[in-house]
Parts: C-alpha cells; sequence; structure tokens
C-alpha cells in the first residue's frame, strides 16, 4: 500500500504544474531592513539626518555581510541645492573587474512621508541582495548603491554615474523602485526619448519571471510608457542615469496605484510579499548575466508586451506603416470621392461641420460635468477619487444622455448625407495630428497612424459589420493614448495639488472640455463618413434616439449614481492633503495662518486662541490671523559687508557675509539676491538649481533638507557704485510655531511654519 501511495504522489507531482523556483532571498531579512528604515529612522527626505542614518545603516550591513570596500560617497551639491546627502556604496570583488550594480535609493519625498514602499522596499531589498550575492564568489564584481536624493530628481545616481571612478566598467545596471506586493510589478526599460535598455535584457527579466520563477503579474504599460518617456520631463528611476550614460539598466517597480508621497505610504499599508518577488527576479538576472552581457548598447523600439512575450518594433519599420496607414486613408478618400460622383446627393444642409462641433462641445460638456452632480450632493470636490471606474460608467452614461438629445435635435438641426466631405475632414485633421506627433518622435506617431488604417479600412469594407467594428476602431488608438494605464494615480496626483474655488474648479472643468473636444472632432467627423457610407443605422442610432433610450439610460444613471452617492470617497490608502502654512516676517508682531486643500475644508476640527471650532460650509481655503502672534524665537539673521575694491568709474566689489541661527533644523533654507540691474556673485555655496533659474540679475542659495542649525554665507558681490541689492530670506520649518491643532478622519495634514526676511544691500563706501 505505501508503495502504492508514492507512486501516486509521484505521478501526481510529475503532473502538477511548475512551482516557483525561488532563490536564498529572504522576505522576512528584507522585511526587517524595511523596519529599520520605516519604524526605528522614520521619513527621509535628501539631506536630513533620517537620510544619513539611513545611508549608514546601508553601509553598516554591505560591511557586516562581506563587501571589501562599503563607505558613504557624499553628495555636498546636488544640481544648485545644498545637501549632506549621499550614496551608500558597497563592493564585491569578483573574478573580473566587469561590474554588475543593483540599486535603489533609500530616501523618502518628504518629512511626513515614511517611505515605506516609495522606495524603502526597494532599499531593503538591496541590502537582502548583497547579503545573499557575498555568500558566493562571482565571476563580476558586484556594486551594491542606495541612492540619496532619488525624490529630488535622480540626484544621488546622476552624482554616481558622473563620480564614479569605474563607471565605464559597469556592464549592467539592476534597480528595484517600489516592492509592494499588493499589484503587479512593472518592468521599466526606458529613459528619456526613447532610449531603452537593450532588447536581450528585458527578454531575460520576462523570460525568468514566467519561466524561471514561474510567478505572475510582469507588465509593461505600452502607453503610458510612450508619453512618459517623449521627454525630458518623464519621470523615471535611478536607473535612467545610467541609460543616459549609454549603460544597459532596467527598473522594477510595483503598482503605482499605491498611495507613493504621501504620509499613506507606510509600514501599515504595506505588502510585504512583493520584496520576495521583486529579489528573487533580479538575483536571477544577476545570476543570468554574471559571466557577461551581450552588448553594453543601448536602443530605441516600441515595447509590446503581447501575453508573457515582449514584442519590439525599430522606429523605421514604425515609420512605414505610418506612411503605409496614410496611403490606406488616402485610397479611402479616393474611393468614397467616387462614390459621392456617383450618387445623386439632395442639396445638402449647411453648416453641418459646425454642427458636429456644437454636438461634440455638448456632448463633452455632460460627460465632464456629470462628477459635479455627485460632488455637489456628496459634498466633495473629487468624489471619483476611489470610485474611478464607477464615474468613468457615469460619465459614459451621461454622454450617451446628451447623444440622445443630439438625435431629437437633428430633426431641427439636419446633417448633410455627404460621408466624403466628413471624411475629408477626419483625414486632414487626423493626418496633421499624427504629421506633429511623429515630428515629436515615431512612438507616438504610430497612434495617429493606427486610427487612419481603421478609418480607410471602414471606407474600403463593404459589409456593414465591417464598416462597424472598424468604426469602434478609429478612435481606440488614440484613446489608449490619451487615457494611458496608470492614469489614475496621476488623476489622483493632480487632484491633491488643485486648490482654489469655485470659479477655479469650472475653469478646471472647461480646460477639459475644450481639451476633449479638440482631441474628439476628428472621429466624431470619422464617424458620420463611416455612418453616411454604410447607407444602414449602425449602432442603431436612431431607434436610440426614441424614448426608450431615454428610458434606459436614464434608468442607468439613477442606479449607478445611487451607488457613487453611497460609495466611500476617501479610506486608509487615498486621503485628502490639508496644507496649514504660518508666515512671520522677522522682527514684526504679526503673523498669518493659510489652511488650503484641493478638497473642502468641511469637518476639520479646528483649536487656536483657545477657541475649539469644527469647519463648515464648501471652501478650500481659509486665512487666520492670530490675536497673539508666536512669541518663540525660531530664527536669528546678523550679517557683515567688507569692502574688497572700489572703482568708482565701473565697479564695486564687496563682501556679504550672512550668519543664519535656528532653534533647530529648519527643513529648507533659501537666499535669493536680485537686483533689476545685472551683478555677479560668487561664493563657496553652490547657487541656482531646479527650484529656480539664475540670471545675470539672480542668484538663488538653496539649502535642503534639515541643514544645520547655524549657517554662514559669504557672497561676495560685483556691482554698480549706486546699484541697489534685495535680500531674501525664506527659512521653513516642518513644524507649527503659533499653537494651532487641526483634526479630521482620514485626512493627513502638511505643516508648514515660514520665516522670512528681507534687507536692501549698497555697496559699502571706501574709507577716505
Amino acid at each position: 500500500m505505501q508503495r502504492i501511495i508514492l507512486c501516486l504522489l509521484i505521478s501526481i507531482a510529475a503532473f502538477s504544474p511548475a512551482v516557483a523556483q525561488g532563490t536564498a532571498f529572504s522576505q522576512d531579512s528584507a522585511y526587517a531592513n524595511l523596519d529599520v528604515l520605516v519604524n526605528k529612522i522614520g521619513p527621509r527626505p535628501m539631506g536630513s539626518p533620517a537620510e544619513a542614518k539611513a545611508l549608514a545603516f546601508a553601509v553598516e550591513r554591505f560591511k557586516a555581510y562581506g563587501c571589501q570596500e562599503a563607505y558613504l560617497m557624499p553628495m555636498k551639491d546636488a544640481a544648485g541645492v545644498n545637501t549632506t546627502s549621499g550614496i551608500a556604496v558597497g563592493i564585491l570583488k569578483g573574478r573580473s573587474s566587469r561590474i554588475i550594480l543593483i540599486g535603489g535609493h533609500i530616501d523618502s519625498e518628504g518629512p511626513e512621508v515614511p517611505g515605506a514602499n516609495d522606495d524603502g522596499s526597494g532599499a531593503a531589498s538591496v541590502i537582502e541582495l548583497a547579503r545573499v550575492i557575498c555568500k558566493s564568489e562571482h565571476q563580476s564584481t558586484v556594486v551594491f548603491c542606495c541612492w540619496g536624493g532619488e525624490e529630488e530628481g535622480l540626484r544621488g545616481s546622476e552624482y554616481f554615474v558622473a563620480h564614479f571612478p569605474e563607471i565605464d566598467s559597469v556592464a549592467l545596471m539592476l534597480q528595484i523602485d517600489m516592492a509592494d506586493g499588493a499589484g503587479d510589478l512593472e518592468a521599466d526599460p526606458d529613459s528619456k526619448f526613447q532610449v531603452s535598455a537593450p532588447r536581450w535584457l528585458v527578454e531575460a527579466a520576462f523570460d525568468i519571471f514566467y519561466n524561471d520563477l514561474h510567478d505572475e503579474g510582469l507588465v509593461y504599460p505600452t502607453q503610458e510608457a510612450t508619453i512618459n518617456s517623449s521627454s525630458a520631463q518623464g519621470s523615471g528611476s535611478d536607473h535612467m542615469s545610467f541609460l543616459d550614460r549609454g549603460i544597459p539598466a532596467i527598473d522594477f517597480t510595483s503598482d503605482i496605484s499605491y498611495p507613493i508621497h504621501t504620509p499613506l505610504d507606510n509600514w501599515a499599508n504595506f505588502t510585504p510579499s512583493g520584496l520576495k518577488r521583486s529579489g528573487d527576479l533580479v538575483f536571477k538576472l544577476f545570476e543570468r548575466f554574471d559571466g557577461g552581457v551581450p552588448s553594453h548598447e543601448t536602443e530605441k523600439y516600441w515595447l509590446v508586451v503581447l501575453g508573457h512575450r515582449p514584442l519590439f518594433f525599430s522606429h523605421g519599420p514604425l515609420r512605414v506603416f505610418a506612411v503605409l496607414a496614410f496611403l490606406v486613408a488616402a485610397t479611402g478618400l479616393f474611393v468614397l470621392r467616387r462614390r459621392r460622383a456617383g450618387e445623386n446627393l439632395q442639396k445638402p444642409a449647411r453648416w453641418s461641420a459646425l454642427k458636429l462641433l456644437l454636438f461634440t462641445i455638448i456632448i463633452q460638456s455632460f460627460i465632464w460635468l456629470s462628477e459635479d452632480i455627485i460632488g455637489i450632493i456628496k459634498a466633495y470636490r473629487y468624489p471619483w477619487v476611489n470610485n474611478w471606474a464607477g464615474f468613468v460608467v457615469f460619465g459614459i452614461l451621461f454622454g450617451l444622455l446628451a447623444l440622445w438629445l443630439v438625435l431629437r435635435a437633428l430633426k431641427y438641426m439636419p446633417l448633410s448625407g455627404d460621408a466624403y466631405a466628413y471624411y475629408l475632414r477626419a483625414f486632414i485633421l487626423m493626418t496633421l495630428g499624427g504629421a506633429l506627433l511623429s515630428l515629436v518622435n515615431a512612438e507616438l506617431g504610430l497612434y495617429p497612424a493606427f486610427s487612419l488604417l481603421f478609418l480607410g479600412l471602414a471606407v474600403l469594407a463593404r459589409p456593414p459589420v465591417l464598416k462597424a467594428l472598424f468604426a469602434l476602431l478609429v478612435p481606440y488608438p488614440a484613446i489608449r493614448l490619451l487615457f494611458p494605464e496608470y492614469l489614475t494615480i496621476y488623476q489622483r496626483l493632480l487632484a491633491s495639488i488643485q486648490g482654489g474655488g469655485f470659479g477655479r474648479s469650472i475653469a478646471i472643468d472647461l480646460w477639459y472640455i475644450f481639451m476633449y473636444v479638440i482631441f474628439s472632432i476628428p472621429f466624431v467627423y470619422a464617424f458620420a463618413a463611416i455612418y453616411r457610407d454604410s447607407k444602414v443605422d449602425l449602432f442603431w442610432l436612431r431607434r436610440f434616439g426614441h424614448w426608450p433610450g431615454l428610458a434606459l439610460t436614464g434608468v442607468g444613471i439613477v442606479i449607478v449614481g445611487i451607488i457613487l452617492i453611497n460609495a466611500p470617497v476617501y479610506d486608509a490608502l487615498w486621503q485628502p492633503a490639508v496644507r496649514v502654512t504660518q508666515t512671520y516676517r522677522l522682527g514684526a508682531d504679526t503673523g498669518r495662518v493659510v489652511i488650503s486643500s484641493s478638497e473642502f475644508l468641511r469637518g476639520i476640527k479646528l483649536t487656536y486662541d483657545g477657541r475649539d471650532t469644527t469647519l463648515g460650509g464648501r471652501f478650500s481655503f481659509m486665512e487666520l490671523h492670530p490675536a497673539h502672534p508666536s512669541t518663540v524665537s525660531w530664527l536669528r539673521v546678523s550679517s557683515r559687508d567688507s569692502l574688497q575694491s572700489s572703482d568708482s568709474d565701473t565697479t564695486t566689489v564687496f563682501t556679504r557675509h550672512l550668519k543664519l541661527h535656528s532653534a533647530f533644523r529648519p527643513l529648507l533654507v533659501t537666499v535669493e539676491y536680485r537686483s533689476r540691474e545685472p551683478f555677479t556673485a560668487r561664493s563657496p555655496w553652490v547657487s541656482g538649481g531646479s527650484r529656480a533659474r539664475n540670471t545675470d540679475r539672480l542668484a538663488l542659495y538653496t539649502w535642503y533638507a534639515f541643514p544645520d542649525t547655524a549657517l554662514d554665507i559669504p557672497v561676495t558681490f560685483a556691482v554698480k557704485d549706486t546699484q541697489k541689492i534685495t535680500e531674501a530670506i525664506e527659512v521653513t520649518y516642518d513644524s507649527l510655531a503659533y499653537p494651532l491643532r487641526l483634526d479630521k478622519p482620514l485626512t493627513y495634514f502638511r505643516k508648514r511654519c515660514v520665516i522670512d526676511a528681507t534687507d536692501t544691500l549698497l555697496a559699502p563706501r571706501k574709507d577716505p
């Protein structure tokens, strides 16, 4: 009997699906690293003491696990920002000097953001990979890096690429930026301007993930990546710094629908299974290419993942396809013109194109204003934050309601039956759009090319069923480009920063309506052409225009509306931010407090000046002027000017010695010098950077984050004898000086106190 049972078990095992082939990467060990970063150290903005502790922790771990070299690469300035950030580096020597680099950034977005997912999880995984990889010898030298300053614009990796002595020996870079396990895992092989990792690296990632690890959920968001990599402003991770250098690199990022860049990126919301998933994938990639990489070049291609298989399309064939699609659409135009010549058209209705434009405006207005109905009822500015899919359905139903009204209006505002006239307009607009996008790059130009192809096929096809199919496909590529895979997260982040009153909300709605009318009008003309050319009632539009169509649409609106009205808007993952900013002028007796949010302030419990109150009404901005301004002396400013040289016929050179003394570390310090006339300013401190563009009339010095309590800032100026320079000092703290308490469920608060001071500089007189 035991032999029979054993044989059965062996047979079952032989025919069972393959199980995941894991690695020595320990989820528990990585999770313990994350615990240190998130719970023991906390939020880690660039340059902060907390980031320094996190970097030191990574260096200590690299040493303990066996790296022959482990050190902090300091980064004193980062694109004009004075900082004490850096990069934790661990080096494990291999049999060759060829380097495989494994990295993840260790900083978080701000002082309120624990950064559990973004990117404590990536740094924790890199540290655990060091533990695993250091246990055996390898062909390649392995460099482990925990970057500082990624959230301020890839500062750490850019600095490393520019200053690491053996950068030319780096053959491969593997990045982990967010390793939450709640959703899919995104492969990101792209950088700016369609520069991408070589195909062999992407193919290896998908092969290992699905065939070696037998996991599920590795994705590539084609449309989002196409848009994101089309300009220098595209977002990304530290692997981009290496791709820009021509080094093969790839990043793995967990589902970005997670609430990154908010205090909700915390320990409680993090799903640790993603640590193992990302760690195993990177470890397997390291093993595969430890003996060498096929090439050291980056590439340009359009990537589509079909099932588990990545498909690559070079830019040359994309341009050829765009030309062929244009020719097919042009053929459709020619054929439609010939059909028109053989038809006896009645006298066409006038202004048909303008009528269609008017109808499009009506439909788009119904779609975009539909959310305001729910918002008015629920008293929320952005009621769709947690119910995106439901509001899409609600908007479509309102669009159908508008379509029903338009169909009824056609009795009084008839349209021409000339399919050629509509087709010509659609053809011209789509061709122009495709040409403009093709000037940006071949990947963007591909989407209007597909639309042109389907437009031509819709006319060339004779069966009404095929015409209907192609009519649906004409707008589909453009819709996919306009509504990419991760649109929800961008909409949520946009909602979190949009403030202002009712007028601003209306202006935003009108802007969306205008933009989507411009976007959709070519496809409206295309549909009109296909509909008229079909000679049948495509999609039963005439039937829909009767009263049953209105009844069905109305029932749908009521049902979905009731569901949305009763659905919660915010929860543990997504909450509105309330910004509280206290501003004081140094030496003044007055100050002000501004409370603002993208959402209504209704329901906030506020305590100040000994009074408790609960805010009501539908407003998102309020200003308080405390009866008793704060007497806390947080900042002292002193200065001394010394003459260096003077020539009354040319310029005066003098040095301004500015000293700032804070009661405790501020979050941000900026010192700005501005004049109406050109001047020069030199200082040991770096000036300029991304926070402001320096000119010959502006010099800006910035410290971020949490610099020392005492800053000594010498600046040497060369100015005209009578020239005036305005000095503006702004010191920002991440706590409130004036006693003010705020509370509201499912809401988080960003608190800042800003103390500013101004002065006018005049060149000191030369002693007689």
